[in-house]
């Protein structure tokens, strides 16, 4: 028969400060206690599963307080040394979404705060989109009017008949970064001719690409694609000279940001060369004023700001949370900027 033996330990018991450690950061599956949770103002809005995430593991709330530790804004909060004086608990600014020039990031180094990103999230979706509207530039098509005669149906194929194909033109890429590279090889399995200019040089780039300077760039492609990030040097970056380059039939395409074409001169070269063409989906100016002289030009196709807008990457920029939250809980973010 199995004898059976009975330990009798002492309790152990813990100092009360020890308990009040425990308690204070610990987590319920995956879920921070109430009475730790940090506030988290979320200046812009967010899709709606990624704010309930965030609110399951912190306090939100509508403004700038002294108790904010996280800021989470998108493009329209302009994050300013004012505004952070706001926020002295602050420690971490999420951006849901790439750029972060309208992020001080001088006063948030200073103020040692983590600026977070999502420099993945839109990367295919606008590349989808600049395909789409060199392809609508060089293949335009249009639909059959339910009455359509003989007649409108031949002049229909004789005025919208193509030119040369996308690969048979020379594209030259401005900004080499994710977008950047990633436009540059689907260019290239459709077949056309690529050439890029970056601040930096090219041993920081796959091989298969040509680098060019930035006045030869303009001069040896049929078209340019813009997609250089928000520095400050970039600001009125392609000027008339460059757009004269360009050349009389040159097409520009902008999906980056507005203020990085030299409008005045945008609208001379426009105005003087009658076959170029402007696709602008960004503007210095947005929404484009009505009064906006841009709006006159038949040669110039204006789009209010669409490249990234994909449901699947609104929402990947919206997962900037996830890196907030490893801010204030002391781990390290996957994307952080400084």
């Amino acid at each position: 028969m199995p004898r059976v033996v009975f330990l009798h330990l002492p309790a152990i018991e813990f100092p009360p400060a020890a308990l009040d450690s425990v308690t204070n950061n610990s987590w319920h599956h995956g879920l921070m206690s109430v009475a730790t949770q940090p506030t988290i103002w979320l200046a812009d809005p967010i899709p709606s599963t990624c704010k309930a995430w965030l609110s399951e593991r912190s306090t939100l709330v509508d403004g700038p307080s002294s108790d904010v530790e996280a800021v989470v804004v998108r493009t329209a909060t302009q994050v300013d040394r004012a505004l952070l004086e706001l926020m002295p608990q602050l420690r971490c600014v999420g951006r849901a979404g790439v750029g972060v020039d309208h992020i001080d990031l001088k006063a948030c180094t200073e103020r040692g705060l983590v600026v977070v990103n999502t420099p993945e999230a839109n990367t295919e979706s606008v590349v989808e989109y600049a395909i789409a509207l060199l392809l609508d530039a060089v293949r335009p098509r249009a639909d059959i009017p339910n009455d359509s005669s003989h007649e409108l149906w031949e002049s229909s194929r004789r005025q919208l008949t193509g030119g040369r194909r996308l690969a048979e033109h020379r594209i030259g890429i401005l900004g080499f970064g994710r977008i950047g590279q990633r436009l540059g090889k689907v260019l290239q399995v459709l077949g056309a001719e690529i050439a890029f200019h970056d601040l930096k040089d090219e041993s920081h780039f796959p091989r298969g690409f040509s680098s060019r300077s930035l006045e030869d760039l303009f001069a040896w492609s049929d078209i340019v694609s813009v997609h250089v990030d928000g520095r400050s040097e970039n600001r009125g970056l392609v000027t008339g000279e460059l757009l004269e380059s360009l050349g009389p039939s040159g097409l520009l395409l902008n999906t980056s940001r507005g203020w990085v074409i030299n409008t005045g001169d945008l609208q001379h070269w426009l105005a003087h060369h009658p076959q170029a063409r402007a696709i602008l989906d960004v503007h210095a100016e947005e929404p484009v004023p009505m009064a906006d002289p841009l709006r006159n030009f038949s040669n110039a196709r204006l789009l209010p700001h669409l490249a990234s807008r994909t449901e699947s990457a609104v929402e990947a920029m919206g997962w900037v949370v996830r890196d907030v939250m490893a801010v204030l809980t002391g781990s390290e973010p996957n994307h952080r900027v400084c």
